[in-house]
């Protein structure tokens, strides 16, 4: 008689872990999403901070890479309320698309470490911000500019150099500052 309670804390236990789990993404997001709506342009950028608390979530929760997909979906839906594209539902794409890249790197790269110091957010976060930022601009440029290839091009290398790789060092910079800090308060 003593095994089906042991199964049943098991169980317990397996979904008070998965809704801390899930508080912890939600939260994070809802940080994401409250820093990117208040946070005023810095040279004429308003940094994503949704994708950087994504990628900490992510690092976090370490999910599978459905729920990584998932992560990137809300994180899409909450980023495109605060988008100032012409076309705010290309976050539906362009979020999971990074999240996925994010999980990849959190769940099939070795630990990479200097002296017990991960520097596995700044790499995830990244990566992920990249995968983001890129298709995000890539997806913009093809459906809501009518321009010929070559002007595309030199629009899309201005775009890139001027708002993803900034937007890129200030997602990385942040999720690494507070990565380990989150999870020492978290206990993950």
């Amino acid at each position: 008689m003593s095994e089906p309670q042991a199964y049943e804390i098991n169980i317990n236990e397996n979904r008070m872990a998965r809704s801390k789990q899930l508080a912890v993404v939600a939260v994070l997001i809802a940080i994401g999403a409250v820093l990117r709506m208040f946070t005023p342009p810095i040279a004429g950028i308003t940094p994503n901070f949704v994708i950087a608390m994504y990628c900490i979530a992510i690092l976090l929760v370490r999910p599978n890479l459905g729920g990584a997909i998932g992560i990137g979906l809300v994180g899409g839906a909450v980023a495109m309320m605060f988008s100032k594209s012409p076309i705010p539902y290309l976050n539906l794409f362009s979020e999971p698309a990074g999240a996925l890249a994010c999980a990849f790197i959190v769940r099939y790269l070795p630990e990479f470490n200097l002296s017990n110091y991960s520097f596995k957010p700044i790499l995830a976060t990244t990566i992920g911000t990249l995968v983001s930022g890129l298709l995000y601009i890539t997806l913009n440029f093809k459906f809501a500019l009518d321009l010929p290839p070559d002007k595309m091009m030199i629009a899309w290398k201005a775009a890139c150099i001027g708002v993803v790789i900034p937007v890129t060092v200030i997602n990385a910079v942040l999720a690494q500052i507070l990565y380990l800090p989150a999870k020492k308060f978290l206990k993950l």
